[in-house]
């Protein structure tokens, strides 16, 4: 398919219909969701939950066993994972390995799932570390937005990989970046499909809109979340930090420029994020067992 051209409209309606396509989410999943969006639910609900998926549990474990968490001597049962790391973090764990899951992992030469891996993690990471910096209430919901900001991608791999790879070769032959090439092209943008993904998923309020918005200024965006939009923030800053950092890639071949739109709604200055690079290489060192996890 040329890229030169824009899509037809039979085109661009075959192109959301196959949306249908993609699997829904694992039973597991769906009552993690649901445990996270109530308030009266415990840490012995989700043990209970992940009782039910060794092959999740066992990825669980290894995630809270590495380096990067650090537990002192490990942990060996989700119930002591829990102890160390909280309801909410275990959860927000559990929600995105699911979502993960429902991918293939095909690889080619234009677009490398190790990278993109790469990518989600490092912003994911760097979105925890500005929220713990500013002192946000929950850190683990910023990592889990950073995490899966750019699922639409995976999304348009599933459904049209041609035109995702078309995209990214474009992207690097103009060292612009992807989303500037859907905007030429007139498509259904990654941000829309992660959000149509995730809405049918029945993901979490905060995460949809990261998902869908996380390429804007939303500070006078009225029709989004007021209590959604620190978040929405730290992902758009987090994501310019790693593309500029080269923490992977996933069809980005800008320069990840920080601008000032991006750092005043959280109150940072421009010189504070040579310590945020910093922060988040010593972070992305200790993450090899989150890349084995999510691939």
């Amino acid at each position: 398919m040329s890229l030169a051209r824009k899509k037809t409209n039979s085109e661009y309606s075959e192109l959301l219909a196959k949306l249908n396509d993609i699997r829904t989410l694992p039973l597991v999943a769906m009552k993690v969701n649901e445990l996270i969006n109530d308030p009266n639910s415990s840490s012995s609900d989700i043990a209970d939950v992940l009782k039910k998926d060794q092959v999740l549990t066992a990825k669980i474990l290894r995630l809270v066993n590495s380096s990067y968490y650090a537990i002192p001597g490990g942990v060996a049962d989700v119930q002591r994972a829990l102890a160390f790391l909280g309801f909410n973090t275990l959860a927000q764990l559990v929600l995105s390995l699911s979502v993960f899951s429902m991918f293939t992992s095909n690889d080619s030469d234009e677009f490398s799932m190790l990278e993109f891996w790469r990518h989600a993690l490092g912003t994911g990471v760097c979105a925890e570390l500005l929220a713990k910096r500013l002192k946000l209430p929950r850190p683990e919901e910023a990592f889990t937005c950073g995490l899966l900001h750019d699922i639409g991608k995976l999304v348009l791999n599933e459904i049209d990989s041609e035109r995702l790879n078309d995209i990214v070769r474009e992207a690097r032959r103009r060292e612009c970046a992807f989303i500037d090439v859907e905007r030429d092209l007139d498509l259904p943008g990654h941000s829309y499909l992660g959000e149509v993904i995730a809405t049918r998923w029945g993901l979490p309020q905060v995460i949809r809109l990261a998902i869908r918005y996380h390429h804007f200024d939303v500070t006078r965006m009225d029709s989004v979340l007021a209590s959604a939009k620190p978040v929405i923030h730290l992902v758009r800053l987090a994501n310019a930090i790693c593309v500029k950092n080269q923490v992977g890639r996933s069809g980005n071949f800008s320069q990840g420029q920080i601008t000032q739109d991006m750092l005043t709604p959280l109150n940072l200055l421009i010189t504070e994020i040579p310590l945020i690079e910093e922060q988040l290489k010593t972070a992305m060192d200790q993450t090899g067992a989150f890349l084995n996890a999510y691939r």
